[in-house]
């Protein structure tokens, strides 16, 4: 039997304690909302459409949808990605305001949303056979899909309640990745349908990033084997990263307490690089800006503090050896 996945108490402690800044500001102002939906509809477009291999950058996917310019040396689909996925996202915002129930009709017109104009099969469920792109695990027959997504939805509804937000929707999303239930644009879909998941319940949406790719992949095969802590911390990680988002809309976290890596590294027995390998394993808060890793000395010193007093494992020792201790970006 597998385990029962369990997110890292460090990063669930940081996400309640985050979460319960982002309750204590609400409501938000609609001018917030409103600068805080414009930018998540371009991030998560953009980081999506990039895991799927899609080339336009940050700046491109926002002249694409809030300009509708056409960006030269692009393909039209790649367009056409940008612009389906932000309308697609707001759908998504239009059921969570709504408090209209999750469906499959609600899920097939995400699929529909997102792969219009690209896929003649776009809200079908499939109807041949599907591999998943860098994954040993085969999706069941087509014939069985619909019987398949009427139990994933039961299990939304019914056995998953007795999971945390996060973990339920962690878990659903791997399970809709398993079934793979469309013929292409799964991905994007299901990256759609967690966020739904956690918005209706209250979370900000994951923005899982396109350089976490290749640690995305690995903890969703991880998954795959029934070992989903990797893929509950990926997750976890990325509320994190929208959790952050929010409360910088809103001053809750002022921006001076953020410090390039370099600069908390020149007061502290860690080198910089150190500090990023230890944000990226979700042990040291961290919010990536202007693309370089930033931090707060009052974070690095809880991640001490824990250290000092035993409450974590020790890794490798403050010092020489951590400077010297190799980069994973």
């Amino acid at each position: 039997m597998a385990p029962e996945p369990r997110m890292d108490p460090r990063l669930a402690r940081r996400l309640a304690e985050k979460q319960a800044l982002l309750e204590a500001r609400r409501p938000l102002s609609d001018a917030t909302l409103r600068q805080l939906h414009a930018d998540l509809q371009v991030r998560l477009t953009f980081h999506s459409n990039a895991i799927e291999g899609n080339t336009l950058t940050l700046r491109e996917t926002q002249l694409v949808i809030e300009h509708g310019l056409t960006v030269g040396g692009h393909a039209l689909h790649e367009h056409l990605e940008a612009t389906n996925h932000a309308a697609a996202y707001r759908y998504v915002q239009a059921l969570v305001n709504t408090a209209t129930p999750l469906t499959l009709e609600v899920v097939r017109e995400l699929h529909r949303l997102v792969t219009d104009r690209l896929l003649d099969e776009a809200g079908q469920w499939r109807h041949g056979a599907v591999s998943i792109r860098g994954s040993l695990l085969q999706p069941p027959p087509a014939r069985e899909v619909p019987a398949l997504m009427a139990q994933w939805l039961a299990w939304l509804d019914a056995d998953g309640q007795q999971y945390d937000l996060i973990t339920r929707a962690t878990l659903a999303h791997h399970g809709f990745l398993a079934v793979h239930p469309f013929r292409d644009g799964n991905g994007r879909t299901g990256r759609l349908v967690l966020n739904l998941l956690l918005m209706r319940g209250g979370a900000p949406p994951a923005l899982l990033l396109q350089e976490w790719r290749l640690g995305y992949l690995a903890a969703l095969a991880q998954a795959d084997r029934g070992r989903c802590g990797p893929l509950l911390n990926l997750v976890g990680r990325a509320v994190e990263s929208g959790l952050d988002l929010y409360l910088e809309a809103c001053d809750a976290t002022p921006d001076e307490t953020w410090l390039p890596l370099s600069t908390l590294a020149a007061t502290s027995p860690y080198s910089a690089e150190y500090l990023a390998l230890l944000i990226r394993k979700g042990r040291l808060e961290g919010s990536k800006r202007g693309g370089r890793w930033h931090s707060t000395p009052a974070a690095l010193a809880r991640y001490h503090d824990d250290l000092t007093h035993g409450r974590i494992p020790r890794g490798r020792p403050p010092g020489r050896t951590t400077r010297d201790a190799p980069s994973e970006a």
